[in-house]
């Protein structure tokens, strides 16, 4: 039964369990402290968060607040824009960030401290930004997913997958980096194509390539680090096959977005993105593991309206 106009939609599970201590223990009492008119919903399994809020908005709730990390926002911004009750942009989509990774929340500017971030979502300032939209295979079947940050193949792809099976784990700082270095000895660079807007770019073997709309993946690397928000335009970001020493040195540098200035970086802005692949060359957006290729992405310009400082 909806009782109040704000749902906010938790995931117990995020940030290996302390994600409920955190609701129960400082961010609950928060709200009741400013005086929140709210219901709240715990998800149970995977894409628990995608049901909670599609059924959320049925019953008439028009700001839907994510607390968790990357993936359960991005499976309340996939039931806003995939719901038909309401046009997308008439639904609020708010973050507490409480996962490993948390990259899009940098984009947001929604405050790490839990207190500031329940102001900023108090105040209720917003923008409109673009959505991408990836269409991929998984287990012989085509499959599609929206996604509010960045996609990532290859490489990176495969260390978000390594990352994801130790999440019950309590790595939360370091896990991300732990299966980077894992990967780095055993990696096969894949031979991929790339066609923007209907006209091949690319054709050699990549190390990795990404996707964005926003900046931030990967605990706070930049690999797409010309992405704007609401430009209507995918960052496409692609490193070529370079050697572990050459990876090590230039690390540093995806944290503050310079290593796009490396001759073996390419980098293209497009509506329209394929990716195809003679190898398995899988796929991962938002931190959440998916199929593998060939990929189609289409960007959405301006279809969420997401909460900002």
């Amino acid at each position: 039964m909806k009782n109040h106009e704000i749902l906010f939609i938790i995931n117990p599970a995020a940030s290996g369990g302390k994600t409920l201590k955190d609701w129960n223990k400082k961010i609950y009492p928060l709200l009741k402290k400013e005086n929140f008119s709210f219901d709240y919903e715990f998800t149970t399994k995977p894409f628990d968060a995608f049901e909670l809020a599609l059924d959320g908005i049925k019953k008439g709730y028009r700001k839907l607040i994510s607390v968790g990390g990357d993936g359960t926002v991005n499976e309340i911004a996939n039931a806003i824009l995939t719901q038909s009750v309401i046009d997308s942009v008439e639904i609020t989509l708010g973050s507490i960030g409480t996962g490993t990774g948390n990259d899009w929340r940098k984009t947001v500017g929604i405050p790490k401290d839990y207190e500031q971030a329940i102001k900023v979502i108090k105040e209720g300032k917003y923008i409109l930004q673009d959505v991408g939209k990836v269409n991929y295979f998984q287990n012989g079947q085509e499959k599609s997913r929206f996604f509010i940050n960045v996609a990532g193949m290859g490489f990176d792809a495969v260390v978000t997958y390594k990352a994801n099976s130790r999440k019950k784990h309590y790595f939360k700082k370091f896990v991300y980096f732990i299966n980077l270095f894992s990967t780095l000895f055993s990696f096969n660079d894949p031979y991929i194509e790339i066609k923007i807007d209907g006209k091949k770019v690319y054709e050699d073997k990549s190390l990795t390539l990404n996707v964005g709309i926003c900046k931030y993946s990967g605990g706070g690397m930049m690999f797409t680090p010309n992405a704007i928000y609401d430009d209507g335009l995918f960052d496409i970001t692609v490193i070529d096959k370079i050697s572990i020493f050459k990876i090590l040195i230039n690390l540093r540098k995806i944290y503050d977005g310079s290593f796009i200035n490396n001759d073996a970086v390419k980098n293209f802005k497009a509506k329209n993105v394929e990716i195809t692949s003679k190898e398995k060359l899988y796929l991962e957006v938002d931190g959440e593991s998916l199929g593998h290729c060939p990929f189609y992405f289409k960007i959405y310009p301006k279809r969420l309206k997401v909460i900002v400082s």
